[in-house]
């Protein structure tokens, strides 16, 4: 399952549509908060609500009432050709509730530890 994701997104470069998302960044985030979602699934928790904002995609993910926050942006890997997609820098920090952007400490993993990451976190 991951792999298949992270075959298909990495370093994958999407049309840039400058003042607006692109349809296709849009499928990026899309499938991107269903890859979370069954990395939380298989930890017993949920993603509780999402964003898709510009070039950036985050979410919270709950389980037994604690939370963690997961953020992924491509908005700096913006180029001339379009935006580059990179899969090797989430930012994941424990939040007190699923609309605490503050949180805890940030740490920041490869995709391929997230699953593990956010079952840690929930502990």
């Amino acid at each position: 399952m991951a792999q298949k994701f992270y075959t298909k997104w990495q370093s994958s470069v999407l049309a840039d549509a400058g003042t607006y998302v692109s349809r296709e960044y849009r499928n990026f985030q899309t499938a991107l908060v269903r890859e979370i979602s069954n990395y939380a699934k298989a930890v017993d928790a949920t993603v509780v609500s999402n964003i898709k904002g510009h070039y950036d995609t985050s979410c919270f993910v709950g389980r037994n009432g604690k939370f963690v926050y997961i953020s992924h942006t491509s908005g700096l890997s913006r180029r001339a050709d379009g935006v580059h997609i990179e899969l090797d820098s989430f930012l994941i920090r424990t939040a007190g509730h699923e609309k605490d952007y503050t949180g805890g400490n940030n740490h920041y993993c490869h995709l391929s530890k997230l699953q593990s990451m956010i079952d840690k976190l929930l502990t």
